[in-house]
């Protein structure tokens, strides 16, 4: 079988590396605002029950098991002049953006059927958040195939998640406060309807810049053939065969589905914690804040770190900084805010390793499939990791429900100490303990940067053997 190899390494100058990372400050605006608000403006705002409210994400997240997959398979049969992705970004955009906003509308309506709007809304936001994000992430494979030069642009996206984290992180609440004074629903919906329009512009603004390499079978004259796509798809069963004996995705899927979990349970609680039991709701933001601002710093030194040793000591050392600062925070009962904010600092230090690594090394193992199986398989992988990272979301959402449930927390009244400890505990312990199993996961990583060069240069030399199976063209 014919396989679509990965273009040839090439150096991506800095404007096309932030061309890219742009586009993910948008997306990450909603996704953020999302993350970190939508389950207490469901509980506080909407007054669904914490049960309902992680019901909501988990019941969505059995749509992405559906949708993600079904998008990579979509994907990966995309031909276009404007290449394999980028026609997603653009027409994409609005959709994801409507929807965001569509979110935080509040209904004149109660029980079953305000969860059931609540819940059909979620599921069509996820599906546009899909039709975008997967061909997003998916781009960076088409970027460079050196391992050193991806988590340079990996480092660089990065720095533009770190600034939608500490723009939603800074700005949401007082925002809110300011648009909607007394009536945060009010609040809420405007500055969500403001940040989707920030959201399309970010995703036109990659589409428009950001030039990704095309494969194919070409004629004499080095240009694609008509019969490209034919010629390179790969039926579903091969498909599903080639990601099973893929052992470094596997293992990356796994890591991302006990971090993603245990770091959304952390996001989420922040603001339960600063409200009912340090009782200052917008002091939240500095925690929050904290941890994006140490995402904006971190990639310079991860970066460095990646090129020294790899993507896999980045990883698992990011989780130990991250793990070591939320068991600081239970064991010492912090409480003041200078420490506690440096805390933050640290654990979102910790935090960005993961953050900036795990899809870099999504494209790594593309080449390492390839290399293994003679199959190239590429949007899949990344729709199967986007539904790791949506499902544990979802269930880590659910199971914080759960939780809050189970220590007997109840919306906008006073909480009884015992309740207040459990807030603790769900906000450090919970996620140390993924932080550390995500680590020793990803301890097996079977490659390193010197045996990804290794697999491109068997690979290059599998195509000089075959030179008219594929060669780069740009779009």
């Amino acid at each position: 079988m014919l396989s679509s190899s990965p273009p040839v390494a090439r150096q991506l100058p800095y404007t096309g590396r932030v061309s890219y990372a742009v586009g993910v400050y948008g997306i990450f605006l909603a996704w953020m605002t999302v993350a970190i608000f939508l389950l207490y403006f469901y509980t506080d705002v909407l007054g669904l029950s914490p049960s309902q409210a992680g019901m909501i994400f988990f019941f969505a997240s059995m749509w992405d098991a559906v949708s993600d997959p079904l998008m990579g398979w979509i994907v990966e049969r995309t031909r276009s002049r404007w290449g394999r992705y980028r026609p997603y970004l653009l027409l994409g955009a609005v959709p994801f953006a409507a929807t965001f906003v569509a979110l935080f509308i509040s209904p004149d309506l109660t029980g079953t059927s305000l969860f059931v709007w609540a819940l059909v809304l979620h599921v069509v936001f996820r599906t546009c958040y899909t039709v975008v994000y997967l061909p997003y992430t998916a781009l960076i494979a088409r970027l460079s195939t050196d391992a050193d030069e991806r988590a340079s642009i990996a480092g660089v996206k990065g720095v533009f998640v770190s600034l939608a984290s500490l723009t939603i992180s800074f700005l949401a609440l007082p925002a809110v406060t300011y648009l909607g004074g007394a009536d945060e629903a009010a609040g809420f919906l405007r500055f969500a309807l403001i940040s989707a329009c920030v959201a399309v512009a970010s995703l036109w603004f990659c589409f428009l810049y950001t030039k990704e390499a095309r494969v194919g079978p070409t004629d004499e004259s080095g240009r694609p053939t008509i019969a490209t796509a034919a010629i390179l798809e790969i039926s579903l069963p091969d498909m599903v065969r080639a990601v099973a004996r893929n052992r470094a995705f596997l293992l990356v899927f796994m890591g991302v589905i006990v971090f993603t979990g245990c770091y959304t349970i952390l996001n989420k609680t922040i603001i339960y914690v600063f409200k009912y039991d340090l009782d200052d709701r917008d002091a939240a933001r500095w925690a929050l804040s904290a941890m994006a601002l140490a995402g904006v710093l971190a990639p310079l030194v991860w970066i460095k770190v990646t090129h020294w040793t790899s993507k896999r000591m980045v990883w698992i050392s990011g989780c130990l900084i991250a793990a070591a600062a939320m068991i600081a925070l239970y064991l010492w009962e912090v409480r003041s805010m200078t420490p506690l904010i440096a805390l933050f600092f640290v654990a979102g230090f910790g935090i960005n390793g993961f953050l900036m690594t795990f899809f870099a090394m999504v494209a790594d193992t593309a080449d390492y499939g390839e290399w293994l199986t003679g199959d190239r398989v590429e949007a899949p992988l990344f729709g199967l990791v986007s539904l790791a990272n949506k499902t544990s979301l979802a269930i880590g959402t659910w199971a914080l429900g759960m939780m809050l449930n189970g220590i007997g927390f109840q919306a906008n009244v006073e909480q009884s100490e015992d309740t207040l400890r459990g807030l603790r505990q769900i906000l450090t312990l919970v996620p140390a303990a993924g932080f550390l199993a995500s680590a020793a996961v990803i301890a097996f990583f079977p490659f390193d940067t010197a045996k990804h060069r290794d697999m491109i240069k068997d690979l290059a030399s599998r195509n000089t053997q075959q030179p008219k199976q594929v060669q780069d063209q740009p779009v």
